[in-house]
């Protein structure tokens, strides 16, 4: 066999190499593509449904207070009813930034938008959680007017001054808390888990997926035979393994006869 001959062979080899990786690369992040875009419409119909029941609560409170009962119970659904909309804005505004992230951008756009995303649920369900402080006495007092006729304000007003107080100590110390928190990551893996709770558990792990050092690290595992990757795809075998490992290829010279 003439050298041309070994070096056409050679380089033949070489592309066939070339893109059997290259197909394996685009099927592995595919599939991660995939898994990102179901857990986000999760995180759409969870956002969907919260929307749908804080607006039934909202029409209920708001029935209420309009026929003008007791001072506390009047209060009670008039916090309960504007805390109902102040939800529904928040429902809104995160499928408004979900439907903004579309499946053509890059992956650094999506991984920006996706922590973007993250960080706004998360500031608002803080934001959203620290009324409950207070809020938590409205249900036992329009409760009692409901089922039983019986003001609560006038039959134990001082036990509600009191948790009063202590809801307002409570926000306080979530206040101090938070903000310490944003400075300093808490070095607790539970406090971590229970700080990426609150923006979602549908977001956690499309965030995760989506982080570049994730990729970089997803890319350098061992490498899969294309074929095992045509499968996965297919979906003939899960779960998907590692994504391939594109190492750089030098090209040696053919021995010359």
């Amino acid at each position: 066999m003439q050298p041309d001959d070994l070096k056409q062979l050679w380089n033949s080899t070489s592309q066939h190499a070339d893109a059997q990786e290259t197909f394996a690369l685009e099927a592995w992040r595919s599939h991660r593509h995939r898994a990102v875009q179901r857990q986000l419409g999760l995180f759409s119909l969870w956002q969907g449904l919260q929307l749908v029941a804080w607006l039934a609560l909202a029409v209920y409170c708001g029935s209420q207070w309009w026929q003008q009962p007791p001072l506390a119970v009047m209060l009670s659904a008039m916090a309960l009813h504007a805390y109902c909309i102040a939800v529904i804005i928040a429902s809104i505004t995160r499928l408004h930034r979900r439907r903004q992230l579309e499946p053509t951008h890059t992956v650094v756009e999506q991984s920006q938008q996706l922590a973007a995303l993250a960080r706004h649920t998360a500031l608002t369900e803080l934001l959203l959680g620290l009324p409950w402080c207070w809020l938590w006495l409205a249900v036992p007092v329009l409760v009692a007017w409901q089922a039983w006729g019986v003001d609560l304000g006038a039959l134990a007003a001082p036990w509600l001054l009191a948790s009063l107080a202590a809801g307002a100590l409570a926000m306080l110390a979530a206040v101090l808390l938070a903000r310490r928190w944003v400075q300093h990551a808490p070095a607790s893996p539970w406090l971590q888990r229970a700080i990426d709770a609150l923006s979602g558990r549908r977001l956690a792990r499309p965030r995760r997926a989506g982080r570049p050092e994730r990729l970089d690290a997803d890319l350098n595992r061992p490498a899969v035979s294309a074929r095992a990757w045509t499968r996965a795809a297919s979906g003939t075998r899960s779960p998907l393994p590692a994504p391939p490992h594109r190492s750089p290829r030098r090209r040696s010279r053919c021995p010359a006869h």
